[in-house]
């Protein structure tokens, strides 16, 4: 792990992409190191674009917005679109092929996974979060999975799922290498 690693996560309000960030925010401090989150969304409950900035840090955090992201998460093609073609030559987008048409000029250096179809529409989150951690190496797949297990437990719980959908997330960069983009199902 670099000593700072910056992650973009984009989607539409309800897909659980602060959520997601808080999860990564929260199992990078438990692992003994720095983590800030900045989220933005729409005024409506569902369907505006939503995102949240992670930064994972061994040092100081002195902003709070990521700058030169080095994964990129896109869960709607709203914020592929977005994202797409504005990132540095080394950074990682990995979208949902099941929600997103990529850019055919792209598509190479982009990597798609069915990640809808693989877990589900209630658990796409999780399943994404599985993938952050396999291809980032921001955080332990342990860290998460404990902390996916501690809020199973939470006045708000996560959904019935989740764990499981994590669980195909990470397998699915392991099964396809994180340099592949995957039709895995």
């Amino acid at each position: 792990m670099n000593s700072r690693l910056e992650i973009a996560l984009g989607g539409v309000g309800g897909q659980g992409i602060v959520t997601v960030g808080a999860m990564l925010g929260e199992a990078a401090v438990l692992e003994g190191r720095n983590a800030c989150l900045s989220s933005s969304y729409g005024t409506e409950a569902r369907g505006t674009f939503t995102k949240s900035d992670i930064i994972i840090s061994d040092g100081e955090i002195d902003f709070i917005e990521t700058e030169t992201p080095a994964f990129v998460l896109c869960l709607a093609q709203e914020a592929y679109d977005r994202y797409s073609g504005t990132l540095t030559p080394d950074a990682v987008l990995v979208y949902d092929s099941d929600t997103v048409a990529p850019v055919p000029e792209r598509a190479a250096s982009e990597k798609g996974y069915p990640l809808t179809s693989l877990a589900g529409p209630g658990a796409v989150n999780m399943a994404a979060l599985g993938i952050i951690t396999a291809v980032s190496g921001a955080v332990s797949r342990e860290s998460v999975l404990g902390l996916i297990r501690k809020r199973m437990n939470s006045p708000q719980p996560l959904r019935k799922g989740s764990e499981e959908a994590f669980r195909k997330g990470f397998e699915a960069v392991r099964q396809n290498g994180p340099n592949e983009g995957a039709s895995v199902v």
